[in-house]
């Protein structure tokens, strides 16, 4: 992806973990596609997909190390083999849930080829998916991704079911020597996401996406808002997020007395959002499959809990501080259970914003991100 200004690269994934860095007091750079530039306003350089390409390119910064977010895609292996070339230390940071191969778990491998099929809005998007999963059992097809495998000195992935699942698609392909450089370490959010005593919190239930997309279960958001809040007259929901046609249209068929309390905000200013999660109790992830959910991330920071499908690798990760509630799958019934038992542990006092707020933001800022990166060398 070319570098664009005011296109949200600096509040996730390498800028962030970039700015983590220099809080920490070392030198590093955000380095992103687009015409050769070294801006002095920020630390960024801009470079061409073929300098990156070049071992001379990446030696003459003088570099320890990077951080390489890439994907493993065959086509950015000769990056990899050029920083490697110039004698550098390489993570590689790959951005999964860790259903790369069917074999670690057949069913929901053909699932989430399906969700990304329909999200693609292709016509036979089950007959295509089943069509994939079928071509992902031939082991050669792996190649060109395990020869960008076989460069990273450490293969970081973002939760530790990400990385339990990945072992196992590298034991399926028979690369059981890339296990031990597996690592898990979480993505960063935004240092301003944070828990503020001044805000009140509020029985305010909270969701944020791209809702036009297939991917973040639309229909099952407005189904599950549906059924929870009929039986909790005190509970409110907000919004937020592109596609809000798509959202309003889904929930016109409720009740007024529940569509009352249905705030539909549009996009928010990244700046903004922070108030948001401060004022609301529990963020509610309707999504099909996620490699990890920033916006969960931010709002733990912030002092809320979190609802969400189990087998999205981050959520077991995301519930386990006493911080949300796990639903079997992405059924109307089981999240719809899950939100009321986390709305029943709010009420009977067993969360506690605060402490939510703190142990993320220790774990999810991004000064404590690259500590994790840091804790590799």
């Amino acid at each position: 992806m070319v570098y664009e200004e005011n296109c949200g690269f600096w509040d996730r994934d390498a800028a962030l973990v970039s700015e983590g860095f220099r809080k920490l007091g070392l030198e590093s750079k955000f380095i992103a596609l687009g015409d050769p530039a070294i801006k002095q306003d920020r630390p960024l350089i801009l470079c061409r997909l073929e300098q990156m390409m070049d071992a001379a390119w990446w030696r003459q910064w003088e570099l320890e190390g990077v951080l390489l977010y890439a994907w493993a895609l065959p086509r950015y292996e000769p990056i990899a083999r050029a920083i490697k070339m110039a004698g550098l230390k390489l993570v590689l940071v790959l951005d999964t849930s860790g259903y790369v191969h069917p074999g670690v778990g057949l069913r929901r491998y053909f699932q989430e080829k399906y969700y990304v099929e329909r999200d693609g809005e292709k016509t036979f998007a089950a007959g295509w998916a089943f069509l994939k999963t079928l071509a992902a059992f031939v082991r050669l097809r792996y190649a060109g991704m395990l020869r960008h495998l076989e460069h990273g000195d450490f293969l970081v992935l973002p939760s530790p079911l990400a990385q339990e699942r990945y072992g196992r698609f590298l034991a399926a392909v028979n690369r059981p020597d890339l296990i031990g450089r597996l690592r898990s370490i979480p993505y960063a959010v935004t240092g301003d996401m944070s828990c503020d005593p001044s805000v009140k919190r509020q029985p305010l239930i909270i969701a944020v996406g791209r809702w036009q997309s297939f991917q973040k279960g639309t229909p099952v958001l407005a189904r599950v808002l549906a059924r929870v809040l009929a039986t909790q007259a005190e509970y409110r929901c907000r919004i937020i997020g592109g596609g809000e046609e798509c959202v309003k249209k889904l929930l016109q068929p409720l009740d007024e007395k529940i569509k009352s309390r249905i705030e539909i905000t549009g996009r928010v200013p990244h700046e903004k959002l922070a108030r948001h999660y401060s004022e609301s109790q529990i963020l509610l992830c309707t999504s099909y499959y996620e490699s990890f959910h920033i916006a969960a991330g931010e709002a733990l920071c912030c002092g809320a809990s979190v609802v969400g499908d189990l087998r999205i690798s981050s959520m077991p990760y995301f519930c386990a501080t006493n911080s949300g509630a796990l639903s079997a799958d992405l059924s109307v019934k089981n999240i719809s259970s899950a939100l009321l038992a986390e709305i029943e542990a709010w009420r009977r006092g067993l969360r506690d914003p605060a402490q939510i707020g703190a142990t993320w933001a220790a774990r999810l800022h991004p000064e404590s991100v690259a500590a994790g990166f840091l804790a590799l060398a």
